[in-house]
């Protein structure tokens, strides 16, 4: 007679720890991957806006074309920002600030970080913006 082998069965107890392992990962390690994405995107776009303020100040300090004030309009600083490919933020100017607006590549449309100029800080005004992009993440 030709023995057979006996396959063991998962009990009950090690179905729900191997459930409980799987819940970890997804409890804590995807979000935390997430955070990064989202932490390596605002650096990229505090770079750039690092950029656009010294553009914006070379703008107001030339006698030629900035007569004494800050760019309105980015396309006055004549950069080359795009506002495709991997750029997950659009940026604009007001009288005294560079605003980045996060838009659909970010993954959530319509967040944003300001900054003022010449030194000012960078900050986050609204708590929807506070509850993605860290505070703590800015210079």
């Amino acid at each position: 007679m030709a023995k057979t082998k006996k396959y063991g069965k998962i009990s009950l107890i090690e179905f729900l720890m191997i459930l409980m392992l799987v819940g970890i990962v997804f409890t804590f390690i995807v979000p935390m991957k997430q955070k990064r994405i989202n932490f390596e995107r605002t650096k990229e776009a505090v770079r750039l806006m690092q950029v656009i303020r010294n553009a914006s100040i070379e703008f107001k300090n030339d006698p030629e074309g900035g007569d004494g004030d800050y760019a309105w309009v980015i396309d006055q600083l004549n950069m080359d920002l795009e506002k495709e490919g991997a750029y997950f933020f659009d940026y604009s100017l007001t009288d005294t600030s560079v605003v980045a607006v996060t838009n659909e590549k970010f993954g959530k449309k319509g967040l944003e970080i300001m900054y003022y100029m010449p030194s000012g800080p960078f900050t986050i005004k609204d708590e929807k913006t506070k509850s993605i992009i860290d505070p703590n993440w800015l210079p």
